[in-house]
């Protein structure tokens, strides 16, 4: 049985642009940035037309290359995705943007999340459980594997 919240990763920047001395590099159309197929469907590089889509294989694989690292800058958020909890209680952690080189799992253990989880039940056991019709009962303590975890990448290095 999984003892940790469920963790999973949001992207809130993820345009990375080489400001080198020649300015912005990479795909650029008539209107900006542009995708496989572009705005018009039609893939434009710096300085002309591409023919076919083997050629943005070359390029996308190159943006991704070795030259990224693993440092970004990121925000981690816990909440209890639970509906009866109000949403004004249901974030439990807000973490201060960061920046680090650090996995999503290792970013979990960094945070001291059995006081967070002490505090969290205090409240959370005096939240009544709207599904249960016939009589008033109460929400049971929140367990870590209860909760959600996110981590927002603001930008990656």
């Amino acid at each position: 049985m999984q003892e940790l919240p469920t963790i999973s990763s949001s992207t809130y920047a993820t345009n990375v642009l080489n400001l080198g001395p020649n300015g912005p590099t990479g795909l650029v159309g008539p209107t900006g940035p542009v995708g496989p197929t572009g705005p018009i469907g039609v893939p434009v590089r710096m300085g002309g037309f591409v023919n076919d889509h083997s050629d943005l294989s070359d390029i996308f694989a190159n943006m991704k290359g070795n030259n990224m690292s693993n440092r970004r800058l990121v925000q981690v958020f816990i909440a209890d995705p639970n509906d009866n909890v109000p949403l004004s209680d249901a974030l439990l952690y807000r973490g201060d943007p960061q920046f680090t080189d650090a996995t999503d799992q290792e970013l979990f253990f960094e945070i001291d999340i059995k006081n967070i989880l002490c505090d969290y039940n205090e409240k959370r056991v005096k939240f009544i459980d709207k599904k249960v019709k016939e009589r008033t009962e109460y929400l049971e303590p929140a367990k870590i594997r209860d909760l959600k975890m996110v981590v927002v990448t603001i930008a990656q290095f």
